[in-house]
């Protein structure tokens, strides 16, 4: 009875320093699972703009960790009633815009509100090409950078770790 004790208290203790990790882990996966589901939400938009032949928008709303996505069909760049549309969408609760990395992924200076596109918007042509721009998302722990390349739409993930580096 006493060596069964002696487990149980050996078993709590060890799950007590294991907790405080386990908070690490699980925001370090939701930002992960957040960066695939804008990779994929931004490849979806390109692959609209090709298939639609007319252009495709996200506008971010960094104060409000939100965004939108919309098929501009009269490209005017707004969205009108009629026009297909995504969103809105929002970061999960514990993910905001932002970074606190000195520089981002190309060298650049990271901006306040986590969006390096002109005007916060990303606009998808019927050829697949956009304009450039960075996407920050950040946690406590951690911090990721969705970078768009303008000619090809293709976007690449940076993870920050004392300096940028590829994981995607």
């Amino acid at each position: 009875m006493t060596e069964l004790m002696v487990c149980v208290v050996l078993v709590c203790i060890i799950a007590a320093l294991a907790l405080p990790g386990m908070g690490s882990l699980s925001s370090r996966t939701v930002l992960i699972h957040q960066a695939d589901r804008m990779y994929a939400l931004l490849h979806q938009m390109r692959e609209r703009a090709m298939r639609h032949g007319f252009p495709w928008r996200v506008i971010f709303f960094a104060d409000r960790g939100e965004w939108i996505c919309f098929g501009d069909a009269n490209r005017n760049g707004r969205l009108d009633p009629g026009e297909q549309r995504s969103g809105p969408h929002a970061l999960p609760r514990g993910i905001g815009f932002g970074s606190r990395a000195p520089r981002g992924p190309n060298d650049s200076a990271v901006p306040g509100d986590g969006i390096s596109f002109v005007d916060n918007r990303v606009c998808f042509s019927a050829l697949g090409t956009c304009n450039s721009g960075t996407i920050y998302l950040r946690t406590q722990e951690k911090e990721l950078a969705l970078r768009v390349l303008p000619a090809s739409g293709t976007v690449v993930v940076y993870e920050y770790n004392r300096a940028w580096r590829v994981v995607r």
